[in-house]
């Protein structure tokens, strides 16, 4: 004799909810994260804005973040300071934050906003007496002169878009 069971499966009254909930709290995740990261999304490059200053008795060059929108790891690949020898026709690099390689693609040094700041030395002043001519976070391999320039170039990307190279601000050393 085969029993039948009569009505409903009690588990199945659970299961509705259950789904709906699920689906609550995805579409509530999937709206955070676009309110979240809507202004990195939408922007093509950061609008930030940069003050340069020398220091002649100590050759060096600073640059500090003054306003404007932060330097995120989200759409950056690297900030770099490259300062031009113009009478050499050189270009050396210092590199404020950047990327790591590999799968993740995380930087260091980020954020960068309002009151950070870096600073480069050239190699001919040893400005603490240290008898080490590198003084400053960074350094370059020419002494500065007053008509050579100073750029903060960003590189990076908006998501899934391909790769920009864009100078935020530029200033000459003298």
């Amino acid at each position: 004799m085969t029993s039948r069971r009569g009505g409903t499966d009690e588990r199945a009254g659970l299961q509705r909810p259950v789904i709906w909930l699920v689906v609550l709290v995805v579409a509530a995740a999937a709206a955070g994260s676009v309110v979240l990261y809507a202004d990195d999304v939408r922007r093509d490059v950061p609008t930030s804005e940069f003050e340069f200053s020398f220091d002649s008795e100590t050759a060096t060059v600073t640059v500090e973040h003054v306003g404007g929108q932060a330097i995120t790891d989200r759409t950056t690949k690297n900030l770099t300071l490259e300062f031009v020898d113009v009478s050499a026709n050189t270009t050396s690099r210092v590199v404020w934050v950047g990327d790591v390689g590999g799968p993740i693609e995380r930087g260091y040094g980020y954020p960068i906003g309002e009151g950070d700041s870096l600073s480069v030395d050239d190699p001919t002043v040893d400005s603490n007496g240290d008898e080490n001519v590198l003084d400053a976070q960074g350094s370059i391999g020419f002494a500065f002169a007053p008509e050579d320039e100073v750029r903060v170039v960003w590189t990076g990307s908006r998501f899934g878009g391909s790769v920009r190279t864009v100078t935020l601000a530029n200033a000459t050393v003298g």
